[in-house]
């Protein structure tokens, strides 16, 4: 993560998270980009075009056609591997360039770029990398399989389609409001309904990612993950858009919570949940169990669609570390941008 670690050379520690942050962020899940169909995405104030070539591979573009400016989202097509503008035909392959002008067949415009947008496709979610700078991908998103939790990696777990895919459209939320979660075990009782307060069992950073392991129950120790044998809440920050749950217990469950910008001042939240694989899952125990993983999220966005960014919060002593720890690991994801608007 050279790139973006190199990005708080010219900073102070008192740079407020903005609106452009760098990273990887959902924009949506594979199946909502069928073969030959363009879709249209607004995200970190602009708009894009998204659509698969013959292949299958999925490209993301700026929308607006360099000719006369139409939107390739809006009546464009897919040919030839290209998004065609439905103003004046002209196609834009995967590489941004124009490959074709149907008047004119012989003399595309070489000169004109779209920005292509980095993608990454996997395991079922899409995701998009943002840099103001246009700096390439320097990590890639986590396997919430593999990179989670070690003792969930093993289990076989359910589609999360349809059921497990739940998207909030325009909340009036910040992401790194969301990630804060993951040094914050003391909400839990009072916006969950925990009955005892959880407890730190593990943490951890490197320049991409900020891990914490949660113990819930009396019996935990702070900071001792061997004390206890119980339910415990894994979370895996990539970025500050992507969340990587691991509930385990009697039931285990897999949350990947992404919060994307739109413009300033709104995001959308994208929730997809994996349920494991268990003796007697009928439709209908699946369902109830799905409806009660679910339940939960709409809790936090009742606070975080209100709450304003304190800079410097007022901690408690056993909340400070750990909440100290992770906004000085997130002020990398915010190189110094001009103009942007601030929490």
């Amino acid at each position: 993560m050279t790139q973006v670690a190199n990005a708080t050379e010219t900073r102070t520690d008192q740079l407020r998270p903005h609106w452009v942050p760098t990273g990887w962020f959902q924009v949506g899940w594979s199946t909502d980009f069928p073969a030959e169909i363009v879709r249209p995405l607004r995200y970190f104030g602009g708009e894009q075009v998204a659509y698969r070539d013959s292949d299958g591979t999925l490209h993301i573009l700026d929308a607006y056609c360099r000719h006369l400016g139409g939107n390739l989202a809006y009546g464009g097509r897919v040919q030839n591997d290209c998004v065609v503008c439905p103003f004046h035909g002209w196609r834009w392959n995967g590489e941004g360039r124009n490959t074709h002008i149907p008047y004119q067949p012989e003399r595309p415009n070489r000169a004109r770029r779209l920005r292509v947008w980095p993608v990454h496709e996997h395991l079922g979610v899409v995701y998009m990398w943002h840099d103001v700078e246009g700096r390439e991908p320097s990590w890639e998103p986590p396997n919430i399989f593999a990179d989670t939790a070690p003792h969930t990696a093993g289990l076989e777990y359910h589609s999360p389609v349809p059921d497990g895919q739940v998207k909030f459209d325009a909340l009036t939320l910040h992401p790194q409001l969301v990630s804060e979660n993951a040094a914050d075990p003391i909400h839990f009782r009072y916006v969950h309904g925990a009955r005892h307060h959880p407890v730190f069992l593990r943490r951890w950073e490197d320049d991409a990612h900020w891990f914490s392991q949660i113990g819930f129950g009396s019996r935990w120790r702070e900071m001792a993950p061997d004390s206890h044998d119980g339910d415990t809440l894994s979370i895996l920050v990539a970025g500050v858009g992507l969340n990587y749950t691991a509930l385990s217990g009697s039931m285990n469950t897999l949350i990947l919570l992404s919060t994307t910008p739109t413009d300033a001042g709104t995001s959308d939240m994208f929730q997809t949940v994996w349920l494991e694989k268990l003796p007697g899952d009928t439709p209908e125990v699946l369902r109830s169990r799905m409806d009660q993983a679910i339940s939960q999220l709409p809790n936090d966005i009742a606070i975080w669609s209100h709450q304003r960014f304190e800079d410097p919060p007022a901690l408690a002593t056993v909340e400070g570390q750990a909440f100290r720890s992770f906004r000085r690991w997130a002020r990398a994801f915010y190189p110094e941008v001009g103009g942007a608007v601030r929490l």
